[in-house]
């Protein structure tokens, strides 16, 4: 997949409740449906982590070019230069494409898991057609549970849109449950290298 559109990608950085990236429209259409027809269209073959708490369907991203951009030295200078820090992928993770169905819960607020320290999120949105009754937003607050929803940034899952955040212990989130709809996303995880 050729890389070139990163360099005129606009990216939207945001403050409240905490720093976060929007970037709409971040493949260029002609890739983003090709894949979106690809990816959308799987619904069987997701495994699912022993004890977890939010019964996360997942894969590793099937298609290899898609997987590889993902993997890039040109995405993670991308990645880099967005949020002004140096990062590693986390390599547990890799970049995996997810699903939530009508029957996998919401996502609670929560702040993720801080074994290898503070990490960037990458979440790129896949699926057509969201209207706010199908759930599956991401809420950002701006601390843990006694958020209320005013208080709270709503993100869409609108297709072709990428999120990037930092999950530390301050980052509080959570995703509403989703409804006659299914959410399909990519996600991968890089590791912040912290000054030495």
């Amino acid at each position: 997949m050729n890389s070139s559109f990163l360099q005129n990608t606009s990216v939207n950085q945001f403050q409240i409740p905490w720093n976060h990236f929007v970037i709409d429209n971040f493949l260029p259409q002609k890739q983003f449906k090709k894949i979106q027809k690809q990816l959308c269209s799987i619904v069987g073959g997701y495994q699912k982590r022993e004890n977890d708490l939010f019964d996360l369907n997942f894969m590793f991203v099937p298609d290899l070019n898609l997987a590889k951009f993902f993997l890039s030295d040109d995405f993670k200078s991308f990645l880099e230069e967005t949020v002004q820090e140096k990062l590693e992928l986390y390599e547990e993770g890799l970049v995996q494409l997810r699903l939530m169905t009508p029957a996998s819960p919401a996502m609670p607020p929560h702040i993720d898991d801080q074994e290898d320290g503070r990490s960037l999120v990458c979440i790129y949105y896949l699926s057509s057609d969201w209207h706010s009754d199908k759930g599956g937003e991401l809420w950002l607050h701006e601390n843990n549970v006694k958020t209320k929803r005013e208080e709270s940034k709503v993100i869409q899952p609108l297709e072709n849109r990428m999120v990037l955040f930092f999950a530390d212990d301050t980052n509080w989130h959570s995703v509403t449950k989703v409804k006659n709809w299914n959410r399909y996303s990519i996600i991968s995880e890089w590791i912040v290298q912290e000054a030495q």
